[in-house]
């Protein structure tokens, strides 16, 4: 087995093999923008006997963690022929995209697992999913009632337009920590124009300004077929961002605009929002959990450092056999609220270490995808006393990831 990245001459042979796992089949010649829209620096490939077996796309993304940005590898497009399955290709592939990542400079990886066990058996922690509701639109029908702040307009354009001003909204408000309803966890793209086109060509945006600012943005695609009975009219919002509670007013406002022309909306949410006080006589919603989340640590040292927590010391031994970088002791330190790392080298006094973890244990941590307890109890952490547990828990709280971008 060879593992490489493919060339342009490759990109058709993706395709094919996306075609074949996630699409229905079709040997019709493909316009070239689904070509365009492949980066063969993202994509790594299998070969056996001088053939494409498997393939895997890595996306460069940055991901907001616990309040601080990191270098994060999306992993998706993952697929084999079935004549090639069962004979390691995934995790060679997995493998080396580690390599790659590590030497890029990302420091945590994110994907949505195919089968959970065979991710967590890399190093991968679970993660929660998000929630899609599907709600009336008459449910919004108080927000045409409220009136329009004149420094308030809103903006519709093609989604393809877009990449830019969702782009510099999200790090603006970032920046400024005014971004709801969540943002842990939310990964912005470093996609192309042509891979951003082959996402977005067939979905509009709309921008809630304030005083020319964007202060709310979302995609959606809309589908109001004339030969669809009324019920079966939506529109599917993909994100939705707002940055206070008249902007979000502002989008519900044009989205009930559409009372006459679509039956439902259905839009994500982060799982512990209660939803039913944004709308009015909604009564019982459809919602659906999205696949969940798989989150890990490509660099500890890198996902770390920097995070917003602030704690008294902590020497802790970690054990990373996918990853060598990671296999060592380790100290982290937040006494001045942000997280400074060390990794330490040559001997060091066992009796200091406070705890050890595993590579998923430490990425559940970072993420705060499960309780210290549950990581005890899944011994993902071992070999650390109750009063080191309340330590942790004070610093490494749960948090719900939301990120409605799916990749």
């Amino acid at each position: 087995m060879k593992i490489r990245k493919i060339n342009n001459n490759d990109r058709l042979e993706i395709l094919k093999g996306d075609l074949y796992a996630y699409s229905r089949w079709t040997n019709q010649d493909l316009p070239r923008s689904h070509l365009t829209a492949i980066n063969p620096e993202e994509v790594l490939v299998a070969e056996i006997d001088g053939k494409i077996a498997a393939a895997l796309q890595c996306f460069s993304f940055q991901q907001l963690v616990r309040g601080s940005l990191k270098a994060m590898g999306g992993i998706g497009g993952v697929w084999t022929y079935p004549e090639y399955r069962n004979q390691g290709c995934v995790k060679a592939l997995m493998k080396s995209a580690f390599l790659e990542m590590r030497m890029q400079g990302i420091c945590v990886s994110m994907l949505t697992p195919f089968k959970e066990s065979f991710y967590e058996g890399l190093g991968y922690a679970i993660a929660n999913s998000t929630n899609e509701i599907n709600i009336p639109v008459s449910s919004l029908s108080k927000y045409l009632k409220i009136p329009n702040q004149a420094n308030l307009t809103c903006d519709r354009l093609a989604a393809t337009e877009a990449k830019d001003i969702l782009a510099n909204f999200l790090y603006e408000s970032l920046r400024s920590k005014t971004l709801l309803p969540h943002s842990h966890g939310l990964a912005i793209t470093n996609f192309n124009y042509d891979q951003w086109w082959h996402l977005h060509r067939q979905k509009l945006c709309v921008v809630v300004k304030r005083d020319l600012q964007p202060v709310a943005i979302a995609i959606y695609a809309i589908d109001s077929s004339g030969n669809l009975p009324m019920r079966d009219r939506q529109i599917e919002i993909s994100s939705i961002f707002w940055t206070d509670i008249e902007s979000r007013d502002r989008l519900f406002h044009f989205f009930a605009s559409h009372r006459d022309q679509i039956h439902s909306l259905k839009m994500p949410v982060p799982l512990d929002t209660n939803v039913h006080t944004w709308l009015s006589d909604a009564g019982r919603l459809e919602s659906s959990m999205t696949d969940p989340w798989m989150v890990r640590a490509i660099d500890v040292v890198g996902a770390l450092h920097g995070l917003a927590i602030a704690c008294e010391p902590f020497t802790f031994a970690l054990s990373d056999p996918h990853c060598h970088w990671n296999d060592g002791i380790f100290s982290m330190n937040g006494d001045r609220g942000n997280l400074t790392v060390k990794r330490y080298n040559g001997n060091f006094q066992e009796q200091a270490i406070n705890f050890r973890a595993t590579i998923a244990g430490i990425s559940a941590l970072i993420y705060g995808t499960q309780a210290i307890a549950e990581l005890v109890h899944k011994q993902w952490i071992t070999d650390i006393n109750s009063e080191t547990c309340g330590r942790l828990e004070k610093c490494f709280t749960p948090c719900v990831i939301y990120n409605p971008f799916k990749f």
